[in-house]
């Protein structure tokens, strides 16, 4: 009898154990110790339910079957471990399963109607039709006539080919409500399904003729004319709904990102600018509009005209992250480097806890060569990017690898570097720049070689990384075959650079073509002009007429 209570209390200690560890985000330990709980009670219900809701959040899906199935067993009652079961089928797809499911939850819950729908639904999704049409209209008979019932009618009518009875349904939800554009719209999106775009302006016209200028039907117009290839009408009736005062900004902004969201954006992109616009016209006070707006041409490649929409989006407020992550990205593509440090100052200091926010202004100090700030940039966006993103968090590595590197940091760089690899072992940028700041400091030439060449196979003709495994060649003394690699540098170049042309020198020079490695020298020192490096070094070269470092 002691022994039974000592168990007892055992088991009630390790379910409080595992509920605790559960709600400080350990799961796995809390896994752990309903499993031994089990071991020692394995009818124990409510240990089941709470590993198979663990196994379901970490889509063990087969394990959680097995788990909340033998808890609804011991329990058939209980409408929660009903509830779980359900949930873990549908990750599942067994719709199958799910019928008989339902079916308990209406005997022990009779007055939910919610599990009545469940139920229907799931003998559609088995393709049931008649079973489905039964418990629908059993529904309608219990509760009540529902649009619901009528809309999933519908749907059956549709799937055993009977057009006709689809129409009766949806038309008596019109019938009964004609001052409301419920009807209206889904009768009409009936007759587009059914490739009948001429019935649907009609019952659209109708609609419009009780409820007049309502901007619902006039986009349900859009897409009858736009069937029909009218695009000419199909424009109008989309702008005639974008500018009605019966369409608040947020049904209108919702509009905007559906039709940039459309694959067919492209065919209809003067309209959407337009009503972009008109947007930021109608409201000139909301930023949203003109971030909106930005995000439209951005899509289009339109980075100048977007620049100038965040701009404003930000003048008229300051404080959403995602615009200046826009903004500063944007800059820092077309070259902006200026613009992108003064606005990279105001942003990091607003933001101190958005990591993307962090990394373009670090990107932004960096071009600048604040190294200083761009690491406290970098290093902040690691604190507070999600472990998961493995994504950003190679990007912000290998920058951070970059930023220690300029900052003379060298064991810090080369450990940066060494977790963007563990993330990305294929990551071409940290493996070119990893290489040459490796090349540049004569370390680890061998590791340097094998990195920069599996970034070129990676991606073959890019003169930056050809470049590099020239140079990483040369410094291991390799001078054949970095010729070979810097001439294919150049060849892949539509203008050889400045570092090109001086590592192209360096190489002909250990070669012993003294002549033409001075000759690449000068046209190096020629192109410095328009680029602005710094070309003390080249020049002592030139002078000296030999290789220094």
């Amino acid at each position: 009898m002691a022994q039974q209570k000592q168990d007892s209390t055992q088991i009630k200690n390790l379910y409080y154990q595992a509920l605790n560890e559960k709600a400080k985000g350990n799961p796995d330990q809390a896994k752990t110790t309903l499993q031994n709980l089990l071991k020692l009670d394995e009818h124990n219900d409510a240990a089941l339910f709470e590993l198979a809701r663990i196994e379901l959040a970490q889509q063990n899906l087969g394990d959680a079957a097995i788990h909340a199935k033998k808890a609804t067993t011991l329990k058939p009652d209980n409408e929660w471990y009903w509830i779980l079961l359900a949930d873990v089928y549908k990750q599942m797809e067994d719709f199958k399963s799910l019928p008989a499911i339902f079916d308990e939850l209406v005997r022990l819950k009779p007055e939910k109607k919610e599990y009545y729908y469940d139920r229907a639904y799931a003998l559609f999704l088995n393709n049931k039709f008649n079973e489905s049409l039964a418990a629908y209209n059993a529904i309608e008979q219990k509760f009540g006539k529902d649009d619901n019932i009528s809309i999933a009618r519908q749907e059956i009518y549709l799937k055993q080919n009977d057009p006709k009875k689809a129409i009766t349904e949806i038309s008596a939800i019109k019938d009964a409500q004609p001052d409301s554009t419920k009807g209206y719209i889904l009768l009409a999106n009936l007759y587009l399904k059914l490739d009948k775009p001429k019935d649907a302006l009609k019952v659209l016209d109708e609609g419009h003729r009780h409820i007049p200028g309502d901007p619902y039907i006039s986009l349900s117009k859009a897409d009858a004319y736009h069937s029909l290839k009218d695009e000419e009408k199909s424009k109008k009736e989309l702008k005639q709904a974008f500018t009605s005062d019966k369409m608040g900004f947020e049904g209108k902004m919702r509009l905007l990102i559906s039709l940039m969201s459309d694959p067919k954006s492209k065919e209809i992109t003067p309209i959407i600018n337009d009503l972009a616009n008109t947007l930021t016209v109608n409201y000139p006070t909301d930023a949203r509009a003109f971030a909106l707006y930005g995000d439209i041409l951005a899509q289009q490649k339109q980075l100048k005209e977007a620049r100038e929409q965040y701009l404003k989006a930000i003048d008229l407020n300051s404080r959403v992250n995602t615009i200046w992550e826009q903004l500063l990205q944007i800059e820092l593509t077309l070259g902006m480097q200026k613009e992108a440090l003064a606005h990279a100052y105001k942003a990091s200091a607003l933001f101190p806890e958005q990591p993307l926010t962090q990394f373009f202004c670090g990107h932004a100090f960096f071009m600048e060569k604040k190294y200083t700030d761009a690491r406290s940039c970098f290093e902040a966006a690691l604190n507070y990017t999600d472990e998961k993103n493995n994504l950003l968090l190679t990007q912000v590595y290998s920058s951070l690898g970059d930023t220690y590197h300029a900052l003379d940091m060298f064991a810090e760089s080369d450990q940066a570097y060494e977790e963007a690899l563990t993330l990305d072992s294929n990551n071409v940028g940290t493996l070119n720049n990893y290489a040459y700041y490796l090349s540049l400091r004569k370390t680890n030439l061998n590791e340097a070689a094998k990195m920069s060449k599996k970034s070129n196979e990676l991606d073959p003709d890019n003169p930056t990384f050809q470049d590099t495994y020239a140079w990483v060649l040369f410094q291991q003394g390799n001078y054949k075959e970095a010729l070979v690699w810097i001439e294919k540098a150049i060849s892949s170049s539509e203008k050889a650079s400045f570092a090109l042309l001086e590592h192209y020198g360096d190489i002909l020079f250990k070669l012993g073509d003294t002549e033409k490695a001075i000759s690449k020298w000068k046209e190096a020192k020629a192109s410095a002009q328009t680029t602005g490096e710094n070309v003390e070094l080249l020049s002592k070269k030139i002078d000296a007429k030999k290789y220094l470092e």
